[in-house]
């Protein structure tokens, strides 16, 4: 229906549950989701560590506190093609490698 006027749609007749019985829906749901929301937040707390571990890493190495010659970095799986965040992860893995090159020279 390419239109639908208001007084069209305020003219149907919608079933509503009481307010106790939403409440007590909204609770359950809640309780449900608790284990999950928790996971999520965990999962959250444990991928911003690793972000500023790597980002420490990397500035150890391109200021050279950490010397980086002579480590052989295991291969990169394929599966990069899923995350939306690999093209970033490959460009500070190539800001790494750079650095490591750049200290390799000195």
């Amino acid at each position: 229906m390419p239109k639908i006027a208001q007084k069209h749609i305020k003219s149907w007749r919608i079933l509503v549950p009481p307010i106790p019985e939403q409440k007590a829906m909204v609770d359950s749901i809640e309780k449900r989701l608790a284990p999950i929301v928790s996971t999520m937040e965990q999962a959250e707390r444990q991928i911003l560590l690793l972000r500023e571990y790597r980002t420490r890493l990397i500035a150890d190495v391109v200021t050279g506190q950490l010397d980086v010659r002579g480590v052989s970095l295991p291969p990169l799986p394929d599966s990069d093609a899923d995350d939306p965040e690999a093209d970033l992860d490959d460009a500070d893995d190539a800001d790494l490698l750079e650095a490591a090159e750049a200290l390799d020279e000195e």
